[in-house]
């Protein structure tokens, strides 16, 4: 028997206000709750009328065979529904312990029937049938349905359904003739541009598999990236050539030999499970992992999705960097839906374009990284003028930009998503609710169609609400695995304990929980892995890399406010900003440390681990070089020291990533010296002059060389977007 008593509401000695519950009574005037194979009755004298703790329970036995009890919580922190629960699960287990004793503590039952099939059915993600169609079947669809449509934008370039089609037939056919076909890999290196974009559907067509070579990576990491994709073809421009030289067929554009090639559909068989793409993501071994996708996973993210605007007249701005998978939604989801996709130039997100693009072209769906939404909210709000979806995701949602960007703009639809690139893109959205106040917290949500979720403990069972545990994904958008990868794959795609024989789960590292409203909640990782402005970072490849260094014998890389910071020992004399060069000619900009210290010893543990807690904090970088020569250098000094926000001394030779900057704060960089200057650069030129100097001399040229064409009035494209516009808005308001 368990009985537990009530008492009055009562205030704590503690700091936190008391709320008792009362759960089970029948007398008193208090309301009856009957739970099953439990009697109640009322009784008195357990409680003290104050709690010690934040959450007490009171037990106590007369005659060793009846179990009286109270719960005091403070309600600051509990609700009254999940206390209650915690008295019923307290009943299940002490009832299943009493009818077998032997019982072990990982065999106990804690679900009820209805929580179990909560967290199996509706809260796990819904199912729907979409069809079987692969990316060519859909897009080619489109083309039949809506030739002359408007499907890419790049600059002042616009290219129908048929154009665009037809010039990736000629590639495909090229490419056939030289070989490509079903299984293959092809390596695409190329600009943003019209002929990347049907380069990427060409591969498709000849029944191979893409993977997309972003060119403002370091040239060993493109080489290493071809080499490991097992690429068997290369699309790439004459410029780009030399930078991945190997064993496969190189194919740069020919317009007369392209010209030649049959514009018409190849018609090859496509399965939905053939391979589509292929993508990188950081490792923790040091080497990137390989994630090979079908075209299921791909169609499945954008099709029969309510998370966001699909159609004809939607306009999606392909600006996210080509090596994410965030690439599919800004590519796929227009063009298999007869939407436009706007090319943004570069490979970076350009906060200036973003605005500009978005305005000038009616661009309806942003998808952003938490960091880069957030700041265009703030430095470029007019970015979002005619969006009607606007996404945030990669890194944890800022309930007060959201709210601050409602409120400029009442009636957009912001989402909060999340999904690893081995789920192919989003896999749980939450549409942001309206409200007065910002909220507190904002959910992941919950999965997409045909998408799945699970919450588990380490032995594989269901979690139950509010009890934090692994996140495993499941459904369309499972990838098939890592290339190459089989005891990788097989630790990370384990069997599905609760779905089809044969069926399998991702492991996502990710840790998470489930409201009471069936909501998922993001509560970190479960393993050193970071996000750094939305990009994926493994610390061991950083660590890896930094030990490729002929000096470096030890290597441990942390994070210091939302940026890498590696601390090193070394056998030479060897200066840290020379050993920072030698990681950032290997590895992406964003897995390069922004701080670097070289120490006699790395800290340990008494089991001898390296002690992260006892590591120095990074402080400012040493500067050494020359005082500004000219205005135009003392201006830009000051603008990179107020960017920077840095204590240290700066000189013109000072490097703007060695200081802590990153892409966004180029950007904001950017921003201050076209308000200083009148100058327009972009976050590329400061990558590629990234000393107040070296950025002297490049805006010294630009204002002597001969003037450019100026850029076309913004306008929107047409009145039939602007009609599609509003009738998107028309339907998020209903």
């Amino acid at each position: 028997d368990l009985v537990l008593e009530a008492v009055n509401p009562t205030r704590s000695l503690a700091r936190h206000p008391l709320f008792q519950i009362c759960l089970g009574l029948e007398a008193g005037g208090v309301p009856e709750l009957r739970l099953p194979g439990v009697r109640t009755a009322e009784i008195s004298g357990l409680g003290n009328g104050a709690a010690k703790f934040d959450l007490e329970f009171l037990l106590r036995s007369d005659d060793g065979r009846r179990l009286h009890g109270a719960i005091l919580f403070a309600s600051e922190l509990f609700d009254e529904e999940s206390v209650r629960r915690m008295a019923s699960v307290l009943g299940q287990v002490l009832s299943q312990v009493l009818a077998d004793p032997g019982l072990p503590l990982s065999s106990l039952e804690v679900l009820s029937s209805s929580e179990r099939e909560l967290l199996t059915g509706p809260w796990a993600g819904a199912a729907a049938e979409t069809g079987d169609a692969s990316l060519i079947e859909r897009f080619e669809e489109q083309v039949a349905r809506r030739p002359e449509a408007t499907a890419l934008i790049d600059g002042d370039r616009e290219m129908s359904y048929a154009e665009l089609n037809a010039m990736a037939n000629r590639w495909a056919h090229h490419l056939r003739a030289h070989g490509l076909g079903r299984g293959d890999m092809a390596g695409v290196l190329l600009e943003r541009g019209v002929e990347f974009a049907a380069a990427v559907i060409a591969v498709v067509k000849a029944g191979a598999a893409y993977t997309l070579l972003d060119p403002d990576f370091p040239d060993e990491r493109l080489r290493a990236a071809a080499a490991d994709a097992g690429i068997t073809h290369l699309v790439t421009a004459p410029a780009l050539a030399g930078r991945v030289g190997g064993p496969w067929q190189t194919h740069t554009e020919a317009p007369g030999e392209l010209l030649i090639r049959n514009p018409g559909n190849l018609g090859l068989p496509l399965g939905s499970d053939d391979s589509a793409c292929l993508m990188f993501t950081s490792g923790s071994t040091g080497r990137p992992k390989a994630i090979l996708s079908s075209h299921r996973n791909l169609v499945s993210t954008v099709s029969g999705q309510s998370y966001g605007l699909f159609g004809a007249g939607e306009v999606f701005l392909q600006c996210s960097p080509v090596s994410w998978d965030a690439f599919s939604l800004e590519f796929w989801g227009a063009l298999l839906h007869g939407g436009a996709t706007v090319l943004q130039p570069g490979q970076r997100p350009e906060p200036v374009l973003i605005e500009e693009l978005s305005r000038r072209h009616g661009v309806t769906m942003l998808q952003l990284s938490a960091s880069l939404f957030n700041y265009l909210v703030d430095e470029h709000p007019r970015a979002f003028d005619t969006v009607t979806v606007a996404f945030t995701g990669g890194e944890a949602a800022s309930p007060a930009h959201v709210h601050k960007l409602r409120r400029l703009k009442p009636g957009i639809k912001i989402a909060n998503g999340y999904g690893p690139a081995e789920s192919m893109g989003f896999t749980t959205t939450y549409v942001v609710e309206p409200g007065d106040e910002p909220q507190t917290l904002i959910p992941i949500g919950a999965p997409l169609v045909n998408k799945a979720a699970y919450v588990l403990d380490a032995r594989l069972k269901l979690c139950a609400p509010g009890v934090t545990g692994e996140l495993y994904l499941a459904g369309d958008g499972l990838a098939h695995g890592y290339l190459g990868r089989p005891d990788l794959t097989a630790t990370r795609f384990v069997p599905h304990p609760l779905g089809p024989v044969g069926s399998r789960l991702y492991r996502t590292g990710d840790l998470a929980h489930f409201d009471r409203h069936g909501r998922l909640h993001y509560d970190g990782r479960a393993d050193d892995q970071i996000k750094i402005r939305g990009f994926r970072v493994e610390p061991g490849e950083t660590e890896a890399a930094l030990l490729t260094h002929p000096d470096v014998t030890q290597a441990v890389v942390t994070v210091h406010h939302e940026q890498l910071a590696a601390y090193v020992v070394s056998d030479g004399d060897t200066h840290p900003q020379e050993i920072r060069r030698h990681v950032a000619e290997r590895l992406p900009e964003h897995l390069v440390p922004a701080h670097l210290m070289v120490l006699e010893r790395l800290p340990l543990t008494p089991n001898g681990k390296v002690d992260k807690r006892a590591l120095p904090e990074p402080g400012p970088v040493a500067s050494a070089g020359r005082a500004p020569r000219t205005p135009l250098e003392e201006t830009l000094l000051s603008l990179f020291a107020r960017t920077l926000d840095t204590t240290a001394d700066l000189t013109i030779d000072d490097d703007f990533f060695h200081h802590g900057g990153h892409s966004l704060l180029g950007a904001r960089l950017t921003n201050h010296i076209a308000g200083a200057l009148d100058v327009r650069l972009t976050i590329r030129d400061v990558f590629q002059h990234p000393t107040p100097a070296r950025l002297a001399e490049h805006i010294a040229s630009l204002k002597t060389a001969p003037a450019k064409k100026a850029r076309p009035a913004l306008r929107r494209r047409t009145s039939q977007t602007t009609t599609a516009t509003a009738t998107a808005t028309e339907r998020i308001s209903s």
